[in-house]
């Protein structure tokens, strides 16, 4: 794909071009057979690095990677030298060294992975760093939308939780917009960011949701990113923010509620909600596959030649 990033760091290194091209290829690779891809060259080799716990996003890219026909390797950083104090950097460096094309990487630092990409040590895609962004998370969102034949230009999408430490809500933030689409956010005022991008609205009040919002996006509570105990009071979160199958169905026009996972059942979402008609939480995961097919598929075939260390820089003897 023309000019794809090599470090897939936010959703902002990404045009609306290759946005739409990434959308269209995973259509492609989704109404197709499960006919592995043939590379000009060699088997491309892909890592995934989790330096944070995952389930969807970690194996969704294992199952991605298979059916791709390319080589997976599970990079476990608890044994690596990572643990010896080598750099980030260094051991991205060695396993360019050791042929693999591609890394996944999820870290709990924000922002770690910007600083490679004016020179990337191997080709990176972010597999969620701390509160910053999760780009893959918030496209196959959109692809979801989009495969569901839900029109997105005009609507109004509500993320409603802990907004100021979800990453894949501040990739959202900035992919939906280009689709013409307005965001509201909702939540406690503590879980809200404090300044706001241009165009970005937010309620607290929740019939206020559930009056303007065309799509629901619900996200947990983030207990374990919170200092203050004020904020952790989750058992009383359901009873002023959470949402119950009722309040859907009381609705003159139904909307589609989305969730990025894991939920945490009777506090953002109720169990009837989640196991309702009107939950797209399973075609989220479902889609996940196809849209990281084809975000590796680009990152692969980019054509990118100033990856890893410079051997021209090596000293002749």
């Amino acid at each position: 794909m023309e000019n794809f990033p090599s470090v897939l760091e936010s959703i902002d290194d990404l045009s609306k071009r290759q946005i739409d091209g990434v959308l269209g290829l995973a259509h492609r690779i989704k109404n197709r057979s499960d006919t592995p891809f043939h590379f000009s060259n060699k088997t491309p080799i892909i890592a995934t690095s989790f330096l944070e716990n995952s389930t969807r996003t970690k194996h969704s890219f294992e199952i991605a990677i298979s059916k791709l026909g390319c080589t997976y390797i599970d990079f476990n950083s608890e044994k690596s030298s990572l643990k010896k104090g080598e750099s980030l950097e260094q051991t991205l460096l060695t396993l360019n060294d050791q042929g693999v094309d591609l890394c996944i990487i999820r870290t709990s630092v924000s922002n770690q992975l910007a600083e490679f990409k004016e020179k990337p040590p191997i080709k990176i895609i972010n597999g969620g760093d701390g509160v910053n962004e999760h780009p893959t998370q918030a496209l196959l969102d959109v692809f979801t939308l989009i495969e569901c034949g839900i029109k997105l230009d005009g609507k109004t999408f509500c993320i409603a939780g802990d907004n100021i430490h979800s990453r894949v809500g501040h990739s959202l933030i900035k992919l939906l917009p280009q689709f013409g689409v307005k965001v509201l956010l909702f939540g406690p005022n503590a879980f809200q960011p404090k300044k706001l991008p241009a165009g970005v609205e937010v309620t607290y009040n929740r019939d206020e949701v559930l009056k303007k919002a065309d799509i629901l996006y619900l996200l947990r509570v983030q207990t374990e990113r919170h200092d203050d105990k004020e904020d952790n009071k989750v058992l009383d979160y359901a009873k002023d923010y959470g949402f119950t199958l009722e309040m859907i169905e009381s609705l003159k026009n139904k909307i589609p509620v989305l969730h990025p996972g894991p939920a945490n059942i009777g506090v953002e979402i109720c169990h009837e909600l989640i196991n309702s008609k009107y939950y797209l939480g399973h075609v989220q995961v479902r889609n996940s596959i196809y849209l990281r097919m084809a975000l590796i598929q680009a990152m692969l075939q980019n054509g990118a030649k100033n990856i890893g260390f410079n051997e021209n820089n090596i000293f002749k003897f």
